[in-house]
């Protein structure tokens, strides 16, 4: 993964994706054509996901240690 400064970026093609955030553009593609996964825009032809809705979905997926939140 490749770390780059996100703060002026609202959305990134797959391919950004797959260095920044690690999810692989062919699984980007699938779950597109299988209509699930993360949301998507599509603009002439390029398909753009939004910064904010990635992060959000890793979050969910992401467990948390219980043991801290006592």
């Amino acid at each position: 993964m490749t770390k780059i400064n996100l703060d002026d970026r609202k959305y990134l093609k797959s391919k950004e994706v797959e260095d920044i955030f690690g999810i692989k553009a062919a699984t980007l593609r699938r779950q597109r054509w299988g209509d699930y996964g993360l949301p998507y825009i599509k603009l002439n032809n390029q398909v753009f996901y939004e910064v904010e809705a990635i992060e959000d979905n890793i979050k969910k997926i992401t467990p948390t240690n219980k043991k801290n939140e006592r």
